[in-house]
């Protein structure tokens, strides 16, 4: 059974589902949907997963409720053990264990090429954009593969191949699988759909379409030509027990909402979560234990 969800916990169910058990959950930067959703992850099915925080570079087993102060407080710390590169190429125990990190990209394109360098020539840049950091290797090397989600699914962010203004990540460049040791694009989770990859052409197909959305609709808001399956499939909401655990335990602060919300929204979410959060007379995020499984 289901109950009414806003577009950040469908999002946040659905990247959750992705984790297994065995998986290193790596943390990116500025990701708190991300973030929460590998931490409903490990209170529900994954127990066993681990994080990897890429502020700090440190791996943590325990779940804790998401909190923008934390990782603040570690690198006040100086935890540091190890860089992103050896944990996932040097320390990871590749037999056992797999990576999982989710990617939102700036512009993709229908073979899960990535852009994160800027909007326009790269001369004369109309935008310049974070920067590539560890994607152009990772994005070949992931045995599990490249995982991607957009809070905004439109034509900015998906574009066709001839019109990406830059490549900082590798899919299935020529529509082929990387020589490389990795699996390629896996997923791409929007706030209208479910994208997966057509195993023959390695073209992005439509896995499933959120409750409430229109294929048309997600045809309009891509730039280039999906694949379509015969049977196109809604996409299974969020649970009561899920959405449960993610607005009581595992996020109470609502902080993954700060990725889909703008301008004066996003600002009075942000100060309400700061204040709330130097209210606390414990600061130290809260553990949350076996109890919240059941």
């Amino acid at each position: 059974m289901s109950e009414e969800y806003t577009t950040d916990e469908i999002m946040t169910v659905l990247i959750a589902r992705e984790v297994n058990n065995d998986d290193i959950m790596i943390v990116g930067v500025s990701t708190p949907m991300v973030w929460a959703a590998f931490t409903l992850a490990k209170v529900t099915h994954a127990p066993d997963a681990i994080y990897h925080y890429i502020m700090g570079n440190t791996f943590v087993y325990e779940p804790r409720e998401v909190s923008l102060l934390y990782l603040e407080m570690n690198l006040h710390r100086g935890y540091k053990f190890q860089t992103s590169a050896e944990c996932t190429l040097e320390y990871l125990p590749s037999d056992t264990l797999t990576t999982i990190e989710f990617f939102r990209p700036a512009q993709i394109d229908e073979n899960g090429n990535t852009n994160n360098i800027c909007i326009g020539d790269w001369y004369n840049p109309k935008v310049r954009l974070p920067g590539c950091a560890g994607i152009a290797d990772f994005s070949m090397l992931y045995s599990r593969g490249q995982f991607f989600y957009c809070p905004r699914h439109d034509k900015r962010t998906f574009v066709s191949s001839d019109k990406m203004d830059f490549v900082s990540g590798v899919g299935f460049k020529y529509g082929e699988k990387s020589d490389s040791g990795g699996s390629g694009p896996q997923c791409m989770i929007t706030d209208l759909a479910y994208l997966t990859f057509d195993d023959k052409t390695k073209r992005m197909k439509i896995g499933s379409i959120h409750p409430g959305v229109d294929l048309d609709e997600v045809i309009e808001n891509t730039g280039f030509d999906l694949v379509i399956p015969e049977n196109l499939e809604t996409t299974k909401p969020p649970t009561k027990r899920e959405l449960k655990l993610l607005r009581e335990k595992v996020d109470p602060l609502n902080i993954r909402k700060l990725e889909v919300l703008r301008g004066k929204e996003k600002e009075e979410l942000l100060n309400c979560i700061i204040e709330k959060e130097l209210e606390k007379e414990n600061k130290f995020p809260k553990l949350l234990t076996s109890t919240y499984i059941m």
